[in-house]
């Protein structure tokens, strides 16, 4: 793939980007560093900065910012997904003739704000791919998606309001939300409620950019009742423990709520449509083997959500 003659200034010669930059390139980004970089491919620290600085001036525009951290630019992090997939096609053919199947090696970063349900399809995609090296990261929605967009993961499991079009959505479960609280708290044996029937008392509730909060203001939006928050915290164990000491009630999806005895869950009476958890990528990754491989393995690594504990069942 060549430049338009066109666009060169006069005496400038024709600059090819080769395989050899896009590797280069792609191993500067994920490593955000030359030096490690160079390790990774086995050359020079010199031979990186040429390699890239010569890929650059082959597509015309910056792609990493070298100063004052080294950080994709936004037309570095808008081609890097295409040149990890010109990369991982080119080793995808090279590898193939000493072995036809797939993904014998390769790398796969997953991001996880429900480990929960993350897992299990983590565990039988490793199953299947056991030479695959798989590193991973926790964070809220908002972090993820973030980190997705920015090329720092590769799949993100995650709940969300509702599919986003602007991303390869494939739905893991659709656990439903829970008013969580204290087990002696008076309203613990209902089998269900509305915000409007716990308006005043004090929630302690996650951060905003959790999917969790997000979902229970829309709970109290569409009750037309306010959501008091006492509270604020960055985790779901954090926040099931500041219930268990009485701060106030909270919220967690049913597949959260696990074996404290502390604690009872009741639904609320409405949930909105259509949450749920999702494994979440960017569309062009959707080529890259082993994104593929791990979407492929959501309906068999996904397990059905655990009922909620309610009505005083330990």
């Amino acid at each position: 793939m060549m430049l338009d003659e066109n666009s060169k200034g006069p005496g400038r010669r024709e600059r090819e980007i080769t395989l050899s930059g896009l590797r280069t390139f792609v191993a500067v980004a994920e490593k955000r560093s030359f030096a490690g970089a160079a390790q990774a491919l086995g050359v020079s620290q010199p031979t990186v900065s040429v390699q890239l600085a010569a890929l650059e001036d082959a597509c015309g525009v910056l792609l990493l910012n070298r100063r004052p951290n080294l950080e994709l630019t936004e037309a570095g992090a808008e081609l890097f997904v295409r040149a990890r997939l010109a990369v991982g096609r080119a080793e995808e053919f090279a590898t193939s003739a000493k072995d036809l199947r797939l993904m014998q090696r390769g790398s796969l970063r997953i991001g996880m704000s429900t480990p929960h349900c993350a897992l299990p399809i983590v565990a039988a995609f490793m199953k299947s791919y056991p030479a695959v090296t798989l590193t991973t990261t926790i964070g809220n929605t908002a972090e993820l998606l973030d980190q997705i967009t920015r090329c720092r993961i590769d799949i993100g499991v995650m709940t969300l309001m509702e599919p986003l079009a602007s991303f390869a959505c494939a739905l893991v479960s659709s656990p439903r939300l829970l008013v969580c609280m204290r087990a002696d708290d008076p309203l613990a044996r209902r089998a269900a409620l509305r915000p409007s029937e716990i308006a005043g008392r004090p929630m302690v509730m996650r951060e905003i950019g959790s999917m969790t909060r997000a979902v229970v203001e829309a709970c109290f939006e569409a009750d037309r009742v306010p959501l008091d928050v006492r509270l604020v915290l960055a985790s779901r164990e954090a926040t099931k423990e500041a219930i268990a000491a009485g701060m106030g009630l909270g919220a967690v999806f049913e597949n959260e709520l696990g074996e404290d005895r502390r604690l009872i869950g009741v639904p609320f009476a409405t949930q909105p449509k259509p949450h749920g958890v999702y494994a979440v990528a960017l569309k062009e990754s959707l080529d890259i083997p082993t994104v593929r491989g791990f979407i492929e393995h959501v309906p068999a690594g996904a397990r059905t959500p655990t009922a909620a504990k309610s009505k005083g069942r330990r």
